[in-house]
């Protein structure tokens, strides 16, 4: 028999096409595809914020390598940070929505990378003179802030992130099997932008799905078996 390629992840056009039947427009005389993506767009964010916050691995990213350049004088008043602002190609990834961990190493080195140590929720970056390596980072403001270091230094960074919004009918929805929730949801929203009586119904069956998915992902989650860390390492913060 012949080989059908396939994919695990729906387009946004099947997602179009199943709103406007949704909606008693199969024919798409009203509900264009241009018409219904805001909509859509809403939907799949709110979908991802739901599966994000219950712990869904797929939002996780890793490995992204920045460099942190040296300062040119030790200064206890001075910070170096990573943004949006930063020059490329040493800015934040743009799919992030806060880091995560953060590792470090010397720039143009094969050593192996240490973790640094979290201060965001500890009071933030203490005063003192940089030295050869930056081990502390703190989020603030939309960026990674560092005492900086007396050398370049490369870090890794794991965050969580955000899947680009759907531009056109051919886009992939990159959550698996969420083809109901998001055109649910994107229903109710087009539905109450008409003012159609349909809008509450859309909205508890998009309700509903998403919640089916947020559960899928708490079940694997219960499923991943872990090792329980010391004391230490779970307060997230230690002495450097």
């Amino acid at each position: 028999m012949p080989v059908v390629g396939s994919s695990a992840y729906n387009t946004a056009g099947q997602i179009t096409a199943l709103v406007r039947s949704l909606l008693n427009d199969s024919q798409g005389n009203l509900f264009t595809d241009s018409l219904l993506l805001p909509y859509v767009n809403s939907a799949y964010r709110k979908m991802q914020r739901a599966i994000g916050n219950a712990g869904a691995g797929g939002f996780i990213q890793d490995d992204a390598l920045l460099v942190v350049a040296s300062v040119t004088a030790a200064d206890t008043s001075l910070q170096v940070s990573i943004t949006d602002a930063t020059v490329p190609p040493n800015q934040l990834p743009t799919d992030l929505l806060f880091p995560l961990k953060i590792w470090e190493r010397p720039n143009g080195s094969a050593q192996d990378f240490v973790e640094m140590v979290d201060l965001s929720q500890h009071g933030g970056l203490p005063s003192r003179a940089q030295d050869a390596t930056l081990s502390v980072w703190e989020w603030r403001a939309d960026g990674i802030y560092f005492l900086g270091a007396t050398q370049d230094m490369q870090i890794r960074l794991r965050y969580l992130k955000a899947y680009p919004d759907l531009t056109d009918a051919t886009s992939p929805v990159l959550v698996r099997n969420a083809q109901e929730a998001i055109a649910y949801a994107a229903a109710a929203l087009a539905a109450w932008s008409r003012g159609s009586p349909l809008a509450a119904k859309w909205d508890e069956a998009g309700a509903d799905a998403i919640e089916d998915l947020v559960s899928a992902a708490v079940r694997r989650e219960q499923n991943t078996s872990r090792r329980r860390r010391p004391f230490s390492a779970r307060s997230g913060y230690t002495p450097f």
